[in-house]
């Protein structure tokens, strides 16, 4: 399996994970929470849990954040934590934290709880430099530190390498994904408006999803499910050809005309225009070469 193949399938399998659902969109207080660190759901010998209006979980959780390292000194029962050169200290039981040298107090203390030390999450954001979010509704916690590749690729002044960070960067839920139509398809369509790279949607089967970077990672903004069986005009989305049944979140407004890649398993990847009338150009299908960048340039988006 190529690079491509390899990225498009990890990132297929995510994204049908939260139109489904899988990924704790639910509102039940009793469901488990889930703690993702990059797009990736960790897990840990004791489960998250929330005390006094903060979210707990095990430091070891979230040892697979880029630059991040993580030591235990047993007899002083104290956690350090190496960011890239920048330490922090935690001592298990206490509400005060050494970040960088500077004191910082918790609103809860760590514990120890199954033989493991958990801290709030705001002493993971302050020692990894992270962007955390804990989505209530969904009981998912949203870890998100690019590397320093992505970070590069973002700022390239190739779109195409710009547009490959921006779907590669870690990503943050806000609002609650709908759930689609069942099935086992494989094919997903990516839209980029005209020459951006800073915001794009994703869309499998009957459910759509934007996404927008913020800061160094992207957030989920919308979400909404369409009527594949029935055509309409939407205003302010006019590539989107269907009715939309059902949405959350504030929906966007793209005015400009955009390029879609549409990756299918098997099928290969077809890609094209549609101008800002809503007018679909198909133009062809990617060389392998092409499908290898996962997005490529498309000469003829400058028309639209």
């Amino acid at each position: 399996m190529n690079t491509f193949s390899k990225a498009a399938l990890a990132s297929a399998i995510s994204f049908s994970m939260l139109a489904s659902g899988v990924s704790g969109v639910s509102a039940a207080a009793t469901k488990s929470i889930i703690v993702q660190v990059n797009n990736e759901p960790v897990s840990g010998d004791a489960d998250p849990y929330i005390e006094n209006g903060s979210t707990l979980v095990e430091l070891n959780m979230i040892k697979s954040i880029p630059g991040v390292t993580i030591s235990w000194n047993n007899v002083s029962k104290t956690v350090t934590v190496d960011n890239k050169g920048t330490i922090s200290t935690l001592v298990a039981g206490k509400k005060e934290t050494l970040v960088g040298g500077k004191k910082v107090r918790l609103s809860t203390s760590s514990v120890m709880k199954n033989g493991r030390v958990m801290v709030p999450l705001r002493f993971i954001a302050d020692a990894s430099s992270s962007q955390v979010y804990w989505n209530a509704p969904d009981r998912t916690v949203y870890v998100a530190k690019p590397t320093e590749e992505m970070l590069k690729e973002i700022q390239s002044s190739d779109i195409s390498l710009a547009r490959h960070g921006a779907y590669s960067l870690p990503r943050i839920v806000k609002v609650n994904v709908l759930s689609g139509e069942e099935g086992d398809s494989m094919a997903y369509i990516r839209y980029f408006p005209k020459n951006q790279s800073s915001e794009f949607f994703e869309q499998h089967m009957d459910i759509v999803n934007y996404y927008r970077i913020i800061d160094t990672h992207v957030e989920l903004l919308w979400s909404a499910r369409l009527n594949l069986q029935q055509e309409a005009k939407n205003a302010n989305l006019p590539f989107l050809t269907n009715k939309i049944v059902e949405q959350s979140g504030k929906m966007p407004t793209i005015h400009k005309g955009v390029v879609y890649y549409n990756y299918s398993v098997p099928g290969g990847t077809t890609f094209g225009t549609i101008d800002k009338a809503g007018k679909k150009t198909r133009l062809g299908e990617a060389t392998e070469d092409q499908a290898k960048q996962m997005f490529f340039s498309i000469l003829e988006e400058e028309q639209l």
